[in-house]
């Protein structure tokens, strides 16, 4: 529903641009297919960086690199954000997920909120360094920085709030108790003394996870580094994109390009509706009506952008939940059925060895024991 939305809106904005100039299709265009195998490298780039750290955290966590559920669950966890106002499902959906294919509780709170805490540090950096780039810039627009401010503010606040969460236990049991209380009034919690000992474990477990990613040097580095490197290469992309179209496109325009991008999603990150609809587009015909020049470009610029920046991750969503559905949870509880049958085996085969060894001491006892009454018969 909200991907019809969305294309409505950018139908809205094709028909305005109509109204300006003549409609150009993309036949008539010439396209720079350097740019086009750039875009496609950066936005692969990208998406490993981001399941590699998912990949990382559960490496860290349970000693297993699971990278086909780490792409799952960064993926599907996108398509979630991408769906839901302010993009606030997608860790909820995540700790799901991870909780129902075999990761402990607490890891499964842990995971999810330290990929996003260490998203948002890069995202905070890299949008605070635009902010700077822009404001000695005049020439990047008051609309777009103004904006931006707001989302940028926001953005701090939300992860300073986090970090104070995951890291102060008093708060954290407040909160829990006021929570479960209000659950408890309200007959949703019916035991409330087993849920809060519970809880508070969880809790107790998921901070200390948490304190430990923090205290590990190497931890730190390499989930700063994935994180920051994935925003580097997503907002690469829209100079590319413009080169698509734009062939001849200046190389001092890339960092412009960049800052601009990451303007309009700082402007577009606290406006309700999911991915920014409307408000993204509109910033960003804005903001990029200077670069590109004809309108009529700027729409299919605008279309290509969308598409590595929200269209794919539904469309993604929707055949990775389309798999798991008919295929994928089937042949996982197939494979933990298979585990568990094999730990079985492996359980009785050496209880049997045991059994054998200790008839085989048993027996030679006994032999021991006659041998040395002969002896003494003798």
């Amino acid at each position: 529903m909200f991907f019809i939305l969305n294309i409505a809106v950018v139908v809205g904005i094709l028909l305005y641009q109509l109204s300006k100039e003549d409609f150009v299709p993309i036949t008539g265009l010439r396209l720079n297919l350097v740019a086009l195998v750039i875009i496609i490298a950066l936005f692969v780039g990208q998406l490993l960086c981001d399941c590699s750290s998912v990949s990382y955290l559960l490496k860290v966590s349970t000693g297993k690199w699971r990278f086909a559920t780490a792409y799952k669950v960064t993926e599907i966890g996108r398509y979630y954000d991408s769906v839901t106002p302010m993009a606030t499902g997608g860790q909820a959906f995540q700790v799901t997920y991870l909780k129902n294919h075999g990761v402990p509780l607490h890891n499964s709170l842990s995971i999810p909120l330290a990929k996003y805490v260490f998203g948002q540090i890069a995202w905070v950096v890299i949008s605070f360094i635009s902010l700077i780039i822009s404001f000695t810039d005049k020439s990047y627009g008051t609309f777009v920085s103004v904006m931006s401010i707001i989302g940028f503010v926001l953005s701090f606040f939300v992860l300073a709030v986090t970090l104070f969460l995951c890291v102060c236990k008093t708060v954290g049991k407040k909160l829990v108790v006021k929570v479960l209380k209000l659950l408890h009034k309200m007959k949703i919690v019916k035991d409330y003394d087993k849920q809060y000992e519970k809880i508070t474990k969880y809790i107790s477990d998921f901070q200390d996870v948490m304190k430990q990613y923090a205290k590990s040097p190497k931890d730190f580095l390499i989930l700063t580094f994935l994180n920051l490197a994935k925003v580097f290469l997503n907002y690469s992309i829209p100079f590319f994109v413009v080169s698509l179209f734009v062939p001849g496109l200046e190389g001092e325009l890339f960092l412009r390009l960049m800052v601009m991008s990451v303007l309009v999603d700082l402007s577009s990150s606290f406006f309700p509706m999911p991915g920014g609809t409307g408000l993204n587009e509109i910033s960003f015909t804005a903001a990029f009506g200077s670069v590109v020049g004809q309108q009529s470009i700027l729409v299919w610029v605008l279309l290509l952008w969308r598409f590595c920046s929200y269209y794919f991750y539904l469309l993604q969503g929707v055949c990775i939940l389309s798999y798991d559905v008919a295929l994928g949870n089937k042949k996982y509880k197939w494979q933990v059925r298979k585990e568990n049958l094999a730990e079985e085996s492996a359980a009785f085969k050496q209880a049997q060895i045991d059994k054998f060894r200790r008839d085989r001491l048993k027996r030679r006892k006994n032999t021991q024991k006659s041998n040395k009454d002969i002896k003494e018969f003798l």
